[in-house]
């Protein structure tokens, strides 16, 4: 079966579409995953708020900060924020990867695109 100049143009029509289909998807992944980062570091950034309120609030009281009472109140807190740690380094190590991914797959060249140039002719 012989390809035509137009079958050519359909194949690579539909090749740089599913590579930007591929891209588009990437980037969509990427910009889902930061905005859970961004929601993950608010909610951090909450929880240390409750903790210094707690603390005040207990030191306003007593006058002073024991670690039996300090540890009753925030301690639900503290575990909070390193699960919240925990996960913001998994979302940084998958936005790095699906980078790296995009990255890549934007760089693919297709051989058919590439000329090969006499240099005795060409001028630069």
């Amino acid at each position: 079966m012989t390809s035509s100049p137009f079958g050519n143009f359909l194949d690579k029509f539909k090749s740089t579409t599913k590579q930007a289909a591929e891209s588009m998807k990437l980037a969509g992944r990427i910009a889902g995953l930061k905005v859970e980062r961004s929601t993950q570091k608010a909610e951090k950034e909450r929880l240390l708020k409750d903790i210094g309120s707690k603390i005040y609030s207990i030191y306003s009281k007593t006058k002073t900060l024991d670690s039996a009472s300090l540890n009753q109140e925030i301690t639900s807190e503290i575990q909070q924020i390193e699960r919240i740690d925990k996960r913001l380094e998994e979302l940084e190590a998958e936005i790095v990867q699906l980078q790296q991914e995009l990255m890549h797959s934007e760089t693919v060249v297709d051989a058919s695109e590439v000329k090969e140039v006499d240099k005795k002719t060409s001028k630069e």
